[in-house]
């Protein structure tokens, strides 16, 4: 995407932007008062499988807690400075708690009303360790109720390096999208819940959404894995919805040691929802701006009385029409899972999704100029969808996973995923042309059809566990992945049909209504594409000192794609590219400077295969480069307030970038070229947890250039900075309860050059999103939730071509019925 820097491309950051960063800054220092995780869950007293590594004491014990259902309260002052030992093995979730305060001084106590709380040993008697106690008056509690024995710590994360480390001992920048703050903001596929991550931009450029790009550090995010598994984007995991996630995790810069790819951008790692000991359901019904409407329901429980087998099922319903004219969505989800304890240290868990979505009137965005070069300025409701556009697609995915922890706290684990998409659509939209300011004339239908069925077979199996060298604990994971894609379809004509009139005679007062197309008799032949990859990884985190870290990792990798086009009456064409040996590097340096601070740096090699084509119709050679990051992340508060900068530099041979003519390839496609010698670089600030008791926030700050050997900025499409913040309060004493919310989404400048019949520069300047929530317990059961998105109804393009607008202002009434 050629351009020049403009003399202006960015402007002062606003000054409600600048007073919220500063805030940023105020609330870290502000953090050591105090601090609640409030949830609500009934004990558990089955045994559970548990393996972690030594780490901050209060957070271990809130998260033992927290996945256990236990409600556990304590003044944070009593773990402050102390460190758990590593926990493996099987045990109820009371002895896990009384096995990770070994050695601390501290005891488990139980009180009258069934929760616990931690008190100094000494203060203790033998007579009345077990008895009930009060929590003394005085003292700041940090209490952590738990909301479901399925869910996985949130503050780990495995997608960097395999190997399972905090967050803060991860060097790389990595953030997380947790199920509240995803039900918060009320997002309901990946794509708004990925979006809303510090440093993270959302392109929408078409409401089927298949043309949408989700970008990180100026790049295009197109590494996925579901519970740590790669998967290829032709499945599109960006169009899931969101509600069978318990959490998402966003591993920011490259990510090819477990990603399969290391591409520059990041890598979005998908924890699914699990299965919970106990019983639990949520059933939730909403209506939105409109004519949106959607029921969903989230059961969870034990298959069998020793609760050794347990299920958990999500099903939804959704349609809704949209601002613009003649869309209307409908969408069905469905997602199962079984879990088996095989023993006390084997677990087999198995399961599958679905997702069934139908679009009609589905456009890709408008004539973004008039023949003359001006900008045109159509109201938000406007369609270039004919009447006849429609666009259907079939998700299924399924998978199984085995684990089995050993006496040596080693553990194996081999995982299976098979993901399966059917599409069919047939899209016409008035684009195509020159547009007459005057008369409306001058545009014409791109008309195409589409009916394909990517499906990707793919396998992990992995060891991992500690090993003692030198007479110190170190830790190590070895593992195999294996993948096989193939893309199969007919080919029909592409973007005109023969014998077809297409013309729009006047795009103002054309309602959609076009002939409807015949495509029955008109394939023209047929399409195959296949991609396997072959790969083996390992990863060492060596502890030197009791302060250091040093993470080594590398994957070897075999990778090859082949493409058949048959074109009936024209010999058979086949490109064929395959690279054997490719070596991704990683190697990364953790610093812990005292108990809440630590410092970091990485480095990794970026090798990514690419799809785009050339202006011959070939595909462009795989990105290559490196990736270096150094930074410093705190924990707070005992761990419930996390804090990062990351500082990072990239450099990347063959980056993408659409050629300037914009020339449309057979497919529908735009041609691109290659850059060599771009350079990345830039800043991420974030901010993420609880300042004190009842308020959360999250807030981060990025900032990315890119440029050719020249200096010249490369990307213009993506702003330089963006700024994000969302934050809530608990009202407790108000009612039942009441919990309000806000934030706001801000970004940069971005332009793109040669988008008119002149070559005119399109800008879209710097804006702001505001969005707003409030939830009200109406009983224990029953909650009422108000979103207002867009709250300022700000007008502006969520594309840098200028052909698509973003949501006006939008309106979601939730409630939502919790049985425990």
């Amino acid at each position: 995407m050629p351009a020049n820097r403009p003399a202006s491309s960015e402007r002062r950051l606003p000054r409600a932007v600048r007073i919220a960063l500063l805030s940023m800054t105020l609330a870290a220092g502000h953090a050591a008062t105090g601090a609640s995780a409030m949830a609500a869950e009934a004990p558990a007293a089955a045994q559970q499988a548990y393996q972690l590594p030594a780490g901050p004491l209060g957070r271990t014990l809130s998260g033992v807690a927290v996945n256990a259902g236990l409600s556990l309260s304590f003044d944070p002052a009593l773990t402050s400075g102390l460190n758990s030992p590593a926990l493996q093995g099987s045990y109820t979730p009371r002895a896990a708690l009384e096995h990770l305060l070994a050695g601390s001084g501290l005891v488990l106590v139980s009180r009258t009303d069934g929760t616990l709380t931690l008190q100094k040993q000494e203060a203790v008697s033998s007579a009345v360790a077990g008895a009930a106690a009060a929590p003394p008056a005085t003292l700041a509690q940090v209490e952590v109720h738990g909301v479901t024995d399925g869910a996985p710590d949130q503050t780990r994360s495995t997608g960097a390096t395999g190997l399972e480390l905090s967050i803060r001992d991860t060097p790389q920048a990595v953030s997380v999208m947790t199920a509240q703050r995803i039900a918060d903001q009320h997002l309901e596929t990946l794509q708004d819940v990925v979006g809303q991550t510090t440093g993270i931009t959302l392109e929408h450029s078409s409401a089927s959404r298949e043309t949408d790009q989700l970008f990180s550090r100026g790049f295009a995010i197109d590494t996925y894995m579901f519970d740590g598994i790669p998967t290829t984007k032709l499945v599109e995991p960006a169009g899931f919805d969101a509600a069978i996630y318990e959490r998402i995790e966003v591993v920011r810069g490259a990510a090819g040691l477990m990603g399969g790819n290391g591409s520059p951008a990041a890598a979005v790692n998908l924890v699914r929802k699990r299965p919970t000991r106990e019983l639990h359901a949520d059933v939730e019904l909403e209506a939105g701006s409109w004519d949106k409407y959607r029921a969903q329901a989230d059961i969870s429980a034990p298959l069998s009385e020793d609760k050794h087998v347990r299920g958990r099922v999500v099903v939804a319903h959704q349609n809704a029409d949209s601002y613009v004219d003649r869309y209307h969505q409908d969408k069905d989800l469905f997602y199962g899972i079984v879990e088996a304890d095989l023993g006390p240290s084997t677990l087999l868990s198995a399961g599958l999704s679905y997702q069934n979505e139908r679009l009609d009137g589905a456009s890709r965005g408008f004539a973004a100029y008039y023949s003359d070069g001006a900008k045109t300025d159509f109201p938000r409701s406007t369609n270039s969808a004919s009447s006849s556009s429609y666009y259907i697609r079939k998700q299924s995915l399924a998978f199984a996973t085995l684990e089995h922890y050993f006496a040596n706290e080693w553990t194996a684990k081999v995982a299976f995923n098979y993901a399966a998409n059917q599409y069919d659509a047939v899209q016409g939209y008035a684009a195509r042309g020159s547009l007459d300011r005057q008369t409306g004339a001058g545009l014409s239908l791109w008309q195409t059809k589409w009916d394909s069925k990517p499906e990707q077979f793919s396998v992990d199996a992995f060891a991992s566990g500690p090993f003692e060298a030198f007479g110190r604990k170190h830790e190590a994971v070895i593992g195999f992945s294996a993948s096989d894609m193939k893309n199969t379809g007919p080919s029909y004509p592409s973007w005109v049909l023969p014998g077809y009139d297409a013309t729009v005679p006047n795009f103002f007062t054309w309602n959609g209504n076009s002939p409807t197309p015949n495509y029955v008799g008109t394939i023209s032949g047929s399409y195959t594409e296949k991609e396997k990859q072959l790969a083996g990884y390992g990863s060492l985190r060596l502890r030197p000192t009791d302060d250091v870290s040093v993470i080594l990792g590398e994957r070897v990798a075999n990778w090859k794609r082949t493409t058949e086009s048959v074109n009936w009456g024209s010999p058979t064409m086949n490109d064929e590219v395959e690279s054997n040996g490719n070596i991704t590097p990683y190697a990364g340096l953790v610093y812990t400077i005292n108990p809440q601070w630590s410092a970091y740096a990485s480095y990794t090699g970026i090798f990514a295969p690419q799809t785009y084509r050339d202006r011959n119709n070939r595909v462009i050679d795989p990105l290559e480069g490196r990736n270096a990051e150094v930074g410093i992340k705190g924990d707070l508060l005992d761990g419930l307030l996390s804090t990062s900068l990351s500082v990072f530099r990239m450099r990347q041979d063959n980056l993408a970038e659409m050629d300037a003519d914009q020339l449309v390839l057979p497919d529908g496609s735009n041609a691109y070229h290659t850059v060599k010698g771009a350079t990345a670089k830039g800043f991420e600030l974030e901010v993420s947890g609880q300042i004190q008791r009842g308020w959360q926030l999250t807030a981060g700050y990025a900032h990315s250039r890119i440029e050719d050997q020249q200096g010249k900025r490369l990307q213009t499409s993506q702003p330089l900075n963006n700024f994000k913040l969302w934050t809530s309060y608990d009202l407790a004493n108000v009612g039942n309860g009441l919990t309000l919310g806000g934030g706001v989404n801000w970004q940069g400048d971005i332009y793109q050059d040669g988008m008119g019949p002149n070559g005119e520069r399109f800008t879209q300047h710097s804006y702001a999103l505001v969005a707003l929530m409030a939830r009200y317990r109406i009983s224990k059961e029953l909650s009422a939730t108000v979103n207002l998105n867009n709250a300022l109804d700000k007008h502006y393009y969520s594309t840098g071509y200028g052909n698509y607008y973003g949501d006006p202002r939008n309106v979601t009434l939730s409630l939502n019925y919790r049985f425990r």
